[in-house]
């Protein structure tokens, strides 16, 4: 299996939603909360259009090429309305369509796409990603001090090459049932033999290896062969641990609300409130002492982009307060703007402890993906083959 097939596994948040149903449905619930957001979605703010600051004026068709939702549909309603900017939206599966349509056509006619964090440096290998005119997105000016920055080079590189504007993040934790477990302080103690056959997993290699890696003090794109054996004896460990891994964020959400796990390896906030909505209020996420990983997806420019005043003008926007709460809520997810916590419903705001955000993010960074090839290095594809080594024997 190569490298672009299992591309297919890779860690999105959005596509664990997808694969739940949970972009339509949270477990029975409505979209994406959002009935928990307050308001018909003409209450976001509406934007500029008008070029304030620096912003180009906005119309005319986009072609978007990304996750379904990270359109934000329903956020940037208002300024889509007020701009009469017409959305051409082509989803995909994986991030190899992204790869695929853009080194096809140097571009393939798209005007904006999205990046996990983590494949910023196959990106930029492939020059997919065109340089941002910073002068042109005056709401920069707002972004939280983290992500405002260089960190990693995620988003702008060492010459100070902006290529990414990131617009939702999330961190991983323990999540488990408070109900029927107390709060369990470190990633060990999913090993407890008490626990057997009550543990969940979700079946994302590249989280799980990534998250394996952090708290054995590794990096999993840096990954040699001696750390590689003691990253794969903890995973195969805690998948022994599980009546069998989950499909998706959805499936363990699905797991707790039956009582099927009381707690979960690489769980995430969303499954608190994927829960709730189901009826359930008793599971919770916290952050072990290990530390753990966050994940975060930016707004870029490929090439050959045709429109990409409006393009300019939708990062602006996604970035303003209102909207950046708005896009959080129906994410749920991270805010990446200062003023966009006090616009937080309380659901959304409970997620992550803003007041202590840098504190959160130095024990659950952000890091690169695996390397496509490397002779140091286990590659993605490597790991990809021990993942599903590793859920077989776990079976036997």
């Amino acid at each position: 299996m190569t490298y672009e097939d299992w591309l297919i596994r890779a860690t999105s948040r959005r596509r664990f939603l997808q694969r739940a149903g949970l972009l339509t449905a949270a477990v029975g619930a409505t979209p994406a909360f959002l009935s928990a957001c307050g308001g018909d979605d003409d209450e976001a703010a509406d934007g500029g259009g008008e070029g304030g600051g620096g912003v180009p004026k906005a119309s005319g068709r986009v072609d978007f090429l990304s996750w379904e939702g990270y359109d934000l549909p329903a956020p940037l309603k208002p300024w889509r309305r007020k701009n009469d900017v017409e959305v051409k939206a082509s989803y995909i599966g994986n991030h190899n369509d992204i790869q695929a349509k853009l080194k096809a056509g140097r571009g393939g006619g798209f005007d904006i796409i999205t990046y996990y964090q983590g494949y910023k440096p196959l990106y930029s290998q492939l020059q997919i990603l065109e340089p941002l005119d910073e002068e042109k997105i005056p709401n920069l000016s707002g972004l939280l001090p983290y992500f405002a920055g260089d960190e990693g080079n995620f988003w702008v590189d060492e010459d100070g090459t902006r290529t990414g504007v990131p617009f939702t993040w999330g961190s991983f934790g323990i999540t488990y049932d408070s109900e029927a477990t107390s709060e369990l302080p470190s990633w060990y103690d999913l090993l407890d033999p008490k626990l057997k056959g009550k543990v969940g997993m979700v079946d994302d290699f590249v989280g799980n290896w990534t998250l394996g890696a952090r708290i054995n003090g590794l990096k999993v794109d840096e990954l040699d062969e001696a750390g590689y054996q003691k990253v794969r004896k903890l995973l195969l460990d805690l998948a022994r641990q599980t009546r069998g891994v989950s499909a998706s964020y959805g499936d363990l959400t699905t797991q707790f609300v039956n009582g099927d796990v009381v707690a979960a390896w690489t769980g995430w906030a969303a499954v608190n409130q994927f829960a709730k909505d189901a009826g359930k209020d008793t599971i919770k996420t916290s952050l072990p002492k290990e530390g753990s990983s966050s994940f975060c997806d930016a707004y870029a420019i490929p090439p050959g982009a045709d429109n990409a005043d409006t393009v300019y003008s939708w990062i602006n926007e996604s970035i303003d307060p209102v909207v950046n709460a708005r896009a959080a809520e129906f994410l749920v997810g991270g805010v990446t703007v200062k003023g966009a916590i006090d616009e937080l419903n309380k659901a959304t705001a409970s997620l992550y402890p803003y007041d202590r955000l840098d504190e959160l993010l130095d024990q659950a960074p952000l890091f690169n993906n695996p390397p496509v090839e490397s002779d140091q290095y286990k590659t993605f594809e490597e790991l990809q083959r021990a993942w599903e080594e590793i859920k077989s024997e776990a079976e036997t």
